[in-house]
C-alpha cells in the first residue's frame, strides 16, 4: 500500500492546476454546506426558542369523560352537554405521585403541576377577563420563563401575591406592590398584591395571564384536589409525542404534545429540514462529479504510464487503489479547509448580523455547521467518485499501449 499512496501523491503534486481546481470546487461545496446546515439549524433553534419558549412541551390533563345521563323526567332523558375542557375543572387525583413519577422519566427537564381557571381582574370600575394559573413557587419559571422576563417586582410569590403580563399591567394601570382583586367564575374572591410583571413576548399571554400560589389559586378557584392540569418540558422537543404516550400509559391521564396542537410549526419545521437534505445532497453529488470528471481526465492523460506500470507486473487493484486514493486524499484535504472556510464565513457572518441585544437579524448558528459530518461525506463521496476512473484505468491493456 506504501508505493500505491507515493503514486496517488506523486499524480495529485504533478497535476498541478487539476489538483488546485479540484480542491477549490471541494472547499466551495463544503462552505456551502456548512453554511446551509448553520442557517438551517439555526433558524430552527430560533423558531423553536420563539414558539416553543413559552409553551408546555406535555400538559397532562384528566380524560375528557363523556356526557352522562339524567334520570328521566316526565318521560324525557336529558342528555348532560359536554363542557369545553377548560370550564371543566376537573382535578387530577394523586397528582403529587404523577409529578414525582414524571421527575424519574429521562428527557423531561421541568415539571410543573397547575390550577388553572377563567376569571376577573377587578379594578376600580373595570371588570377584566383573565386566566388564574396557580403554580407552586418554587416551579414559577419552570414552563414560562418569568423571571427572565421580568420587567418590574420579582417572582417570589407567597399566598397573597400575584404576577401579571405587562399588557394587563399597561391597561389597569398597574404597578408593583398595588392590591387588585381577582374573582373566579365561581365568584370567589381574594384581595392580592402586584408582586411581578412579566413581558414574555407573546401579545395573549401579556394580556390575559395572572400567576398565583398554588394553594390561592386552589382556593379562589373551588379546587378539592389541587390542579387541573400537570405541564412538563422535555429536552428534545421532537420527543415530545412519544414521552407523551408513555405518560399517558403510566398514568392513565390524557397526555397532549406539543406537535398535535401545533401540527402546522411540525410539517414547517419538517419541510424545513427536508429542504436542508436536498440541499446538502446536491452540493455533494456536485463534489462527486467535479472530482470523477477531473480523475477520469487525469486517468485518460497517463494511460501510458498506467500501460509502462501494468507491463511492469503492477496488478490492476493496485491501479485502482492509486485512484480510490487521490479522490480519498483530495476528500479529505479539500473538506477540511472548506469545513475551516465555511465556520470562518458563517462567524463572521454572526457577527456582522448582531443586535445590541446579543441577538442576530441573520440566525446562523457556527456551532451548527456540521463540520464532521461534511469532512466524512466529502471524503467518502470522493473516493467513491474515483471509482469509475480507477476501473477505466485499471482496464489498460499494457500490450496496445506500447504498441502506439
Amino acid at each position: 500500500m506504501r508505493y500505491e499512496i507515493l503514486v496517488a501523491i506523486r499524480y495529485l503534486r504533478s497535476s498541478g492546476l487539476q489538483t488546485v481546481l479540484i480542491l477549490l470546487a471541494t472547499v466551495v461545496g463544503i462552505v456551502a454546506f456548512v453554511f446551509i446546515a448553520s442557517l438551517i439549524n439555526g433558524l430552527q433553534d430560533q423558531l423553536i426558542r420563539d414558539i416553543l419558549g413559552n409553551i408546555a412541551h406535555i400538559r397532562l390533563e384528566p380524560e375528557e369523560r363523556e356526557p352522562g345521563l339524567i334520570e328521566p323526567i316526565e318521560g324525557f332523558t336529558v342528555l348532560l352537554a359536554r363542557q369545553e375542557r377548560r370550564r371543566r375543572r376537573e382535578e387530577i387525583e394523586g397528582w403529587r405521585g404523577v409529578v414525582d413519577l414524571a421527575e424519574t422519566i429521562p428527557g423531561i427537564t421541568a415539571v410543573s403541576p397547575q390550577a388553572v381557571g377563567g376569571g376577573f381582574v377587578v379594578q376600580g370600575g373595570e371588570r377584566v377577563p383573565v386566566s388564574l394559573n396557580g403554580v407552586e413557587p418554587d416551579r414559577v419559571s419552570a414552563i414560562l420563563d418569568v423571571e427572565g422576563n421580568l420587567v418590574a417586582g420579582t417572582v417570589e410569590l407567597g399566598p397573597s401575591d400575584a404576577l401579571v403580563g405587562a399588557d394587563l399591567a399597561n391597561e389597569l394601570d398597574l404597578t408593583v406592590g398595588q392590591r387588585i382583586r381577582i374573582r373566579s367564575e365561581r365568584d370567589r374572591e381574594r384581595a392580592l398584591t402586584v408582586r411581578g410583571i412579566f413581558d414574555l413576548g407573546v401579545e395573549g399571554l401579556n394580556e390575559q395571564l395572572v400567576i398565583l400560589d398554588l394553594r390561592t389559586a386552589e382556593n379562589v378557584l373551588g379546587l378539592e384536589r389541587g390542579v387541573t392540569q400537570i405541564e412538563l418540558k422535555v429536552a428534545d422537543v421532537f420527543t415530545a409525542e412519544q414521552v407523551a404516550r408513555r405518560l399517558a400509559g403510566m398514568t392513565g391521564l390524557e397526555a397532549t404534545s406539543w406537535q398535535e396542537e401545533n401540527a402546522q410549526f411540525e410539517n414547517a419545521l419538517t419541510a424545513q429540514t427536508q429542504s436542508s437534505n436536498l440541499i446538502k445532497l446536491f452540493t455533494m453529488l456536485t463534489i462527486i462529479v467535479a472530482v470523477a470528471g477531473v480523475l477520469q481526465v487525469a486517468a485518460l492523460r497517463r494511460i501510458a504510464e498506467i500501460g509502462i506500470m501494468r507491463s511492469m507486473g503492477v496488478r490492476r487493484r493496485s491501479i485502482v487503489a492509486i485512484f480510490i486514493l487521490q479522490g480519498l486524499f483530495v476528500g479529505l484535504v479539500g473538506s477540511s479547509l472548506g469545513s475551516l472556510a465555511g465556520w470562518f464565513f458563517v462567524s463572521v457572518l454572526q457577527k456582522a448580523t448582531l443586535r445590541p441585544d446579543g441577538t442576530s437579524t441573520f440566525p446562523v448558528d457556527p456551532a451548527q455547521g456540521e463540520y464532521a459530518t461534511a469532512i466524512l461525506i466529502a471524503t467518502l463521496a470522493s473516493a467513491a467518485a474515483a471509482i469509475l476512473p480507477a476501473w477505466s484505468a485499471s482496464r489498460v491493456d499494457p500490450v496496445e499501449v506500447l504498441q502506439q
